[in-house]
């Protein structure tokens, strides 16, 4: 975006286990920039064969939010121009905080919902679709009951103007910010109710109901804190191939952003993005993901300040080289001290051999070799995905 600096991006690529399969693409993402807002949008339907046409409900969403977004910052802009102007206070953070939840929010949620049901009431469900519903929610749907659980997906979106940023989630995926010193941060906090294959949707009845447990939200106006130099937004396709603690999850996708915004500062955002946003470098490295990660389908879409990623990656490449080698040294020792445990532990168990009363050798020693095999296989995930 040429108004103040910021430009946004978003790919999807379907993943090789849908390909296999047949199944349709279930993720979307879409974004939007203009002198007033740049915004970026990522939905991933639900696999669920009671979600038949998640991969529609995930299309909605993106361009609800989009529309919800662009509509709500044209209602405030005025506001916070007036302020300059010094013909009015500017929206206390508290104040657009609540008309976030209780405006944005909820017309998003209400005019996905009535998506849905147009659809519906135009494309009704056919017998075919219905053939792999369990009985519970075929009876449901035949009853006109729940229809749009059929449509469920997750939803992540984000948003920077001149004067605020905010993002709002549901479900699972990851949302995480880069600052100009490049750390990173995910201030949309993680929903707990998310594990396996249970998340938290768009099409659950009492979403809105349920406060932060449903709709997790953040917003930081400029005078509070300089906002972030980059944002990214991404779907369980890439988030699931990275560690499940979140700390070390957190770290492996700021590690891959911070080659992506720095790709970006380097090479022009039509070489990694590709001049329309949704191929590029990206396109590539999305495919890669969704080929020979977990296979599933793959979004990742973000914003990005071109002017202070140009004048930061100097700085974050010297970082990234210094991370980089710490942690090869990290790698190193870890594979050292299992191998000489593991030295240590056949020996043990060698010299009881033959002592079937002695097992503690023997499971000690199935212990390390475990544990290095989960070296090799983190390892191995990092040079794949590097």
């Amino acid at each position: 975006m040429q108004g103040y600096g910021y430009r946004s991006f978003a790919v999807t690529v379907q993943g090789g286990s849908h390909i296999k399969s047949g199944t349709v693409c279930q993720d979307a993402s879409g974004f939007y920039d203009d002198d007033s807002v740049s915004i970026a949008v990522v939905a991933d339907g639900h696999g669920d064969s009671n979600c038949f046409r998640s991969d529609r409900g995930a299309m909605y969403a993106v361009n609800c939010a989009i529309k919800g977004i662009q509509q709500f910052v044209k209602e405030h802009e005025v506001l916070f121009k007036q302020s300059l102007l010094k013909k009015a206070d500017p929206p206390s953070h508290r104040e657009l905080e609540k008309y976030i939840r209780e405006k944005l929010i909820r017309q998003t949620v209400a005019s996905w919902n009535m998506l849905v049901m147009t659809d519906c009431q135009k494309n009704p469900f056919t017998e075919q679709e219905l053939e792999n519903v369990s009985e519970k929610y075929r009876k449901r749907y035949e009853e006109d009951e729940n229809i749009n659980k059929a449509y469920g997906t997750s939803l992540i979106a984000a948003a920077i103007t001149p004067w605020y940023w905010f993002a709002f989630h549901i479900g699972d995926g990851r949302f995480s910010v880069l600052y100009k010193d490049s750390e990173g941060d995910q201030p949309v906090p993680w929903d707990p109710k998310c594990y396996l294959n249970v998340t938290t949707s768009i099409c659950d009845d009492d979403i809105l109901d349920r406060g932060e447990e449903g709709v997790r939200a953040f917003l930081s106006l400029h005078t509070d804190k300089e906002p972030p130099a980059a944002f990214f937004l991404c779907s369980d396709g890439i988030d699931d191939n990275y560690p499940v603690d979140e700390k070390e999850n957190a770290a492996h996708l700021y590690r891959l952003y911070r080659e992506i915004a720095v790709t970006f500062a380097e090479e022009g955002y039509d070489s990694t993005f590709g001049r329309d946003g949704i191929s590029g470098q990206l396109k590539d490295l999305a495919t890669g993901f969704a080929t020979r990660g977990k296979g599933d389908d793959t979004s990742l879409a973000g914003i990005l300040n071109t002017e202070e990623m140009i004048k930061a990656a100097p700085q974050w490449k010297e970082k990234m080289a210094s991370d980089e080698a710490e942690r090869k040294r990290a790698k190193a020792d870890a594979e050292e001290k299992a191998g000489g445990e593991d030295i240590e532990a056949y020996g043990e168990f060698s010299s009881n051999a033959g002592q079937t009363e002695d097992e503690e050798a023997k499971s000690r020693a199935e212990k390390v070799q475990d544990a290095r095999r989960a070296i090799d296989e983190a390892a191995r995930k990092i040079d794949m995905l590097a």
